[in-house]
């Protein structure tokens, strides 16, 4: 039984299984895994393409197919981006056990479990809302047709199917079919971020809790006001400060870890939740759509905004983590320590005015002020959009 099994990390360790990216896992079930992940997905983004390539005179085609297309797009980068830095998330994770090791009793132990239980909570509600979306974004076709076939109606009705293919194929031939490939593939469509995302949060959460337990020992921090140059070995305040720059140290190279692990589809997110989202609230005002697209596109707008709100304030809490130690720090017990212990905190103090953050491409800062300034830009293509109409 390995560390990850435990009732904290476990549901982490099962949603990248699914995807085939669980780093611990044997190298065949891990390309079995990644090869079904890679096959529906790609396969969905072909016919996607396919659609919008032949129908790219239509106004109505390009609308209904280019939010999807992108969305598909985005989780190939996202994908691509994990094989890439799978050494990096292994490297994480033996990080997060060695920790857990190291602080197996104690208060510590205490605050590594606080945070790890409000990871398991965030990565499981996460998880639930966006497969709500999912069966929100694939049954209505389904749902509706088979309303209009049992009830006692004389009125007909065409399911629309999940993206426009209807001008190069036949739908009422291939259309059971296509929505059982559309079912499969969406929800790898969901799983991927689900696994990646809450992969982010566990390693956020961490870092949350090592930040907590500086803080903690910082608090513990006592001296003499007596004896300002006491002897080295007999200095506890001294050793302890060393202990929690140490820690602190630690946690820096951990972030950066972090951050460089995850810059890249970050950049990708930004850039493509703001298309998507334009696309897809346009397409509620410029195209005839009936009641099962009307739920379809709002289903998958709410993912897309629950996706980079989640990733927004997750990183938010990163910044606030580190941003509690520069206060602790300051109002320490620094005026009954030792001199050279009051040097050490100087320079801790320092560096403690740069906080731990997540940059998408190493330029724009992942926060929940971000996420405000996506949103309003959101607003304007959308605008833009209609005002074409």
């Amino acid at each position: 039984m390995s560390f990850y099994d435990n009732h904290y990390y476990y549901f982490n360790k099962t949603s990248l299984c699914i995807i085939g990216q669980w780093p611990f896992q044997s190298r065949l079930r891990n390309n079995a895994m990644a090869a079904v992940t890679v096959f529906f997905i790609s396969s969905l983004t072909a016919l996607e393409l396919w659609g919008l390539l032949a129908g790219i005179t239509d106004l109505s085609i390009i609308m209904e197919n280019t939010s999807p297309l992108l969305v598909c797009v985005f989780i190939i980068v996202k994908l691509v981006n994990c094989f890439m830095n799978n050494y990096k998330m292994k490297e994480l994770l033996e990080n997060i056990e060695e920790t857990w090791n190291v602080m197996h009793v104690g208060p510590e132990n205490k605050i590594l479990r606080q945070y790890a239980e409000e990871n398991k909570i965030l990565s499981k509600r996460y998880a639930i809302g966006l497969y709500m979306m999912w069966l929100f974004y694939t049954t209505p076709p389904i749902i509706i047709t088979g309303i209009y076939t049992f009830l006692p109606t004389n009125e007909t009705y065409s399911a629309r199917f999940l993206y426009r293919m209807e001008h190069v194929l036949d739908m009422d031939k291939y259309y059971n079919l296509l929505m059982l490939h559309g079912f499969i593939g969406v929800f790898y469509i969901v799983s991927v971020p689900i696994a990646v995302d809450s992969l982010f949060t566990l390693c956020v959460q961490h870092v949350g809790a090592l930040f907590t337990c500086v803080k903690y020992n910082l608090e513990q921090v006592r001296g003499s006001k007596v004896v300002l140059d006491p002897d080295i070995a007999d200095d506890e305040a001294y050793h302890s400060i060393i202990s929690c720059i140490k820690l602190y140290k630690r946690i820096l190279k951990f972030s950066d870890l972090l951050a460089s692990a995850f810059a890249t589809s970050f950049l990708f997110l930004l850039g493509n939740v703001v298309v998507c989202l334009s696309f897809g609230s346009a397409e509620l005002v410029m195209v005839d759509i009936q009641f099962d697209e009307i739920v379809r596109i709002i289903a998958s707008n709410v993912a897309q905004l629950g996706h980079i709100y989640y990733l927004s304030l997750t990183s938010q809490r990163l910044i606030d983590y580190s941003d509690e130690i520069h206060n602790i720090v300051y109002s320490c017990n620094w005026h009954s320590i030792s001199l050279r212990s009051r040097s050490l905190l100087i320079f801790t103090l320092m560096r403690t005015t740069k906080p731990c953050q997540v940059k998408a491409g190493n330029m724009f800062v992942m926060s929940l002020e971000s996420f405000s300034a996506i949103l309003k830009m959101t607003m304007s293509y959308f605008t833009m959009l209609t005002s074409m109409q």
